[in-house]
């Protein structure tokens, strides 16, 4: 036998001999897993996670926007409350959550918590939602999206604020999208938003080893 082909028979053992612990390692990890995209950036990452083939219960609470969602995505519709529509995010308060929401959140499953932050829907409703998992002792994640400066100084504002408010939680972990496309001279609105979305991956990659073990706070 050759040199290359030995090599090849010995990578390929080799592949198999960890395929039960990396099939073991996934279960574990995705066992009651729920995904939950908080407005619309938080629907666009969930859908984008989907689509990586990560299995698990998904949810998104939003508006009309879901048609690139699959059939199998739980959706909430949920409306802008009028006092933001009103002054904004001078508003700033929390949004209460409704009772379909809290019953989505009492089942024995892990909860991963994907929003962009800068919003009404996702920002608003995001502390409510950590919050109400922390206090009924649930197993939680979340990570959340700066907005893109050319987005709005108010947006930002707003981004920045609550990401401030956040700090309280060690489990959520926030990322700025503007650092996606620095060195890039070109890129269309679309292009920059599938960046973010891929963050979402890859942050999910990187913390989803230690979720079984992570703290309610």
């Amino acid at each position: 036998m050759e040199r290359r082909e030995m090599i090849k028979g010995l990578a390929a053992f080799g592949a198999m001999a960890l395929m039960p612990e990396l099939s073991a390692r996934e279960n574990q990890i995705t066992r009651n897993l729920h995904f939950i995209g908080l407005g619309q950036g938080g629907t666009n990452a969930a859908a984008c996670l989907q689509k990586k083939g990560i299995e698990g219960t998904y949810t998104c609470i939003t508006g009309d926007s879901v048609s690139h969602l699959s059939q199998n995505t739980n959706h909430i519709y949920f409306e802008t409350p009028q006092d933001f529509k009103v002054n904004g995010v001078n508003y700033r308060k929390p949004i209460s959550l409704t009772t379909e929401m809290k019953n989505l959140m009492i089942r024995d499953d892990k909860y991963m918590i994907l929003t962009g932050l800068g919003g009404t829907v996702g920002t608003g409703l995001i502390s409510s939602v950590l919050e109400f998992l922390k206090d009924h002792q649930k197993k939680f994640l979340a990570i959340c999206s700066l907005p893109f400066y050319n987005e709005g100084r108010t947006r930002n504002l707003y981004a920045l604020l609550k990401q401030s408010e956040l700090k309280d939680f060690s489990n959520v972990h926030c990322f700025d999208q503007n650092y996606l496309i620095q060195g890039f001279s070109q890129f269309t609105v679309r292009e920059a938003f599938e960046r973010g979305n891929e963050q979402y991956w890859n942050l999910f990659m990187k913390y989803s080893d230690h979720f079984s073990g992570c703290e309610q706070n």
